[in-house]
């Protein structure tokens, strides 16, 4: 799941200790250290920010949901369609 970017002087970031575990795991050991920023917002200095699209582009990347298939049971029957040939 992605996360909602944070806002500050028009700078959209995402904190990766905002990060659900599993993300924060991957990120810190596949994400390149020059891509985490620090910003200072008034008095306090957030080391462990990622630019918006640098977020993106990691998610898209790496970060690997399960997709759920969906498998018809045996008591379901899938019927084949029936052609028949017609002759001009």
């Amino acid at each position: 799941m992605r996360v909602a970017a944070e806002n500050y002087k028009g700078i959209e970031f995402v904190r990766i200790s905002m990060l659900p575990e599993d993300q924060k795991k991957m990120i810190w050991t596949s994400l390149k250290r020059e891509k985490i920023i620090k910003i200072l917002k008034q008095d306090c200095l957030l080391n462990d920010c990622i630019q918006m699209p640098d977020y993106e582009a990691w998610y898209t990347e790496n970060y690997k949901v399960e997709s759920v298939t969906i498998v018809a049971s045996n008591s379901q029957s899938i019927r084949k369609p029936e052609y028949k040939l017609a002759f001009k």
